[in-house]
């Protein structure tokens, strides 16, 4: 809750103040800060300039008027709960920083800030003292002053005329009526009792107390509210992570339970192409759709099976000469799905070990399946 008054600006205007300058006010603020208060402005008009240059925001100001210093600390009523106690923190810092101040005085509207009652506060109270509203006797700081009588003339001697006779003269020098022409006797001042008000100064400082522990349970709740936002956050995260982990796992057990059920079932058929070659004297043979490697374009060809190699012709009625021929014969290094590389159903891609990837797909899932089948089984060595 501390604040920065670095602001050299700050203390070369209050010198000049109180080292009794024509500069007689300043007046400080946050610039839109939190915590950084430096100089608004300083002049010579006293407090009444001073007044004219407050905003409605939080404000100090320091003005000199006469011999006595007063330290103003100016919250506006349209400031937040938090910023107004903020303010009363940071006025006893500053206030510690102005020590030549004499009186505090915590104010919310100009009206407060009038020239009589912080003539008051600061003890420089012009003409008779003003009549305690709660009846108290006015306790004069002195006694009354009494004129010495004028030299008279020799008059009879009896007392009692040479009496009247001093009265009428001191009553007359001093234009005063008869009662105060006594001597004026002062009352002693009552001690304070223990039930009485509390000072202004003490009330202040119970203000800066109520002030300071108002902020810091703010800052209490604000601390308890971010940690269990924080955990709420930290759980939610981790169920994500656990939830996509999870995730992953089984799109993962699925891939490899597919990967593993295409591979037997292309094993079996790969057998029964052994079989049937064995019988027939002749590979696997069809209709297939290809895209070579570094061709943009698909050719649909009717393909033959013989050992290691794969004979592609324009169609199964003209098998004179073939237009492209694949040896495969351990040259395969993957053979996987391309359905979503390519966005075409039934397609597969056969990679080989110098860089080289072609592209197919069948009529069927059957003639895509039974494809795949023979060209592992072309794969295979001699």
């Amino acid at each position: 809750m501390s604040c920065d008054l670095t602001d050299p600006a700050i203390l070369e205007a209050y010198q000049a103040i109180v080292s009794g300058t024509p500069t007689n006010w300043l007046i400080l603020g946050y610039h839109d800060t939190r915590d950084k208060i430096s100089l608004y402005s300083k002049g010579t008009g006293g407090l009444e300039e001073l007044r004219a240059n407050l905003t409605e925001e939080v404000l100090y100001g320091f003005v000199r008027i006469e011999d006595r210093f007063a330290l103003l600390a100016y919250v506006s009523e349209q400031v937040s709960g938090l910023r107004r106690a903020r303010a009363l923190v940071h006025g006893k810092a500053v206030g510690a920083l102005f020590k030549n101040t004499h009186v505090q005085i915590n104010s919310s509207s100009l009206a407060e800030l009038s020239d009589d009652k912080v003539r008051n506060r600061l003890g420089l109270v012009d003409g008779p003292p003003t009549p305690d509203p709660s009846g108290s006797p006015v306790i004069p700081s002195s006694p009354v002053p009494v004129a010495a009588p004028r030299p008279m003339t020799p008059v009879s001697p009896s007392p009692p005329a040479t009496y009247n006779n001093i009265n009428t003269a001191i009553a007359t020098s001093q234009s005063v009526t008869p009662e105060v022409s006594s001597p004026v006797r002062v009352a002693s001042p009552a001690p304070p009792s223990s039930g009485g008000s509390t000072t202004p100064r003490t009330e202040r400082q119970l203000e800066i107390e109520a002030a300071e522990r108002k902020m810091r349970e703010e800052m209490d709740r604000q601390k308890k509210a971010e940690v269990l936002k924080g955990q709420k956050e930290t759980q939610e995260r981790e169920a994500r992570e656990q939830e996509v982990l999870a995730q992953k796992q089984r799109l993962e057990l699925e891939k490899q339970r597919k990967y593993e059920s295409d591979r037997v079932a292309r094993e079996a058929m790969k057998k029964q192409l052994i079989e049937m070659e064995k019988l027939r004297g002749s590979g696997l043979s069809g209709y297939i759709t290809i895209q070579s490697h570094g061709s943009p374009f698909w050719r649909r060809r009717f393909y033959v099976m013989r050992g290691q190699a794969i004979l592609f012709y324009r169609d199964e009625f003209d098998q004179k000469t073939a237009i492209s021929e694949l040896r495969l014969g351990g040259r395969v290094v993957n053979i996987e799905d391309a359905s979503v590389d390519c966005l075409i159903p039934k397609s597969f891609r056969v990679d080989l070990y110098t860089g080289e990837s072609h592209l197919f797909f069948s009529d069927t899932t059957k003639d895509k399946d039974l494809a795949i089948a023979g060209f592992m089984k072309c794969n295979e060595s001699a």
